[in-house]
């Protein structure tokens, strides 16, 4: 990690089976009415805890795609059926599934919102969570992708308020996450990632 970052990056692998965990769920996800899933998914490092979501999946697909060369020739065809069944349920659940990644992005804005709004009495604790909060960020890209053009104005007007204090809070500097990943989120249009506070 660097700048202090408290973002932890799961190694392809674990993700890659966290992601094949989150699958057989993912059309009970879409149908309910729940934005987060709390799911325990087994994986060769153990049990995992998750907050399963649209954007938290779609965030793993592309980051996963992103290192695709640190998998394994028969982890990378996992992948590719993975990602073909998440498009298989999602194209079947279309309207359902972007409802809820609009909710989504609507949580994850709303939760940026107030990390700013408590910014003002302590500046170095919000430095420090800055990295960790920028997830909520970097899985609205994700969610945009999605959605195409069939994002709420009063959403994108949300995002816009958000990333103007983004803008206001720091400067442009270097990657905050893992140099790992550095590749998977180039600077454009993950510029929020390479924000100092």
């Amino acid at each position: 990690m660097t700048n202090g970052s408290t973002v932890l990056v799961e190694d392809p692998s674990t993700d890659l089976e966290i992601v094949e965990g989150m699958i057989p769920q993912l059309e009970d996800y879409i149908i309910k009415d729940d934005v987060y899933r709390t799911v325990i998914l087994p994986t060769s490092s153990g049990e995992q805890n998750i907050r399963m979501t649209g954007g938290d999946l779609l965030s793993r697909l592309h980051r996963l795609h992103g290192e695709r060369d640190a998998l394994t020739p028969a982890q990378q065809q996992r992948l590719d059926a993975a990602q073909r069944k998440a498009e298989e349920i999602i194209y079947s659940l279309k309207t359902r599934f972007n409802q809820r990644l609009q909710r989504e992005m609507k949580a994850r804005l709303d939760s940026l919102r107030w990390f700013f709004d408590d910014c003002g009495g302590d500046r170095q604790r919000c430095r420090v969570e800055y990295p960790f909060e920028m997830r909520n960020r970097q899985r609205v890209e994700e969610i945009l992708k999605q959605l195409g053009k069939d994002v709420p104005e009063d959403l994108m007007t949300l995002l816009r308020r958000i990333d103007k204090r983004i803008q206001e809070f720091g400067k442009p500097g270097g990657f905050i996450w893992s140099p790992r990943v550095e590749k998977v989120y180039p600077r454009e249009p993950y510029w929020y990632l390479y924000m100092l506070p």
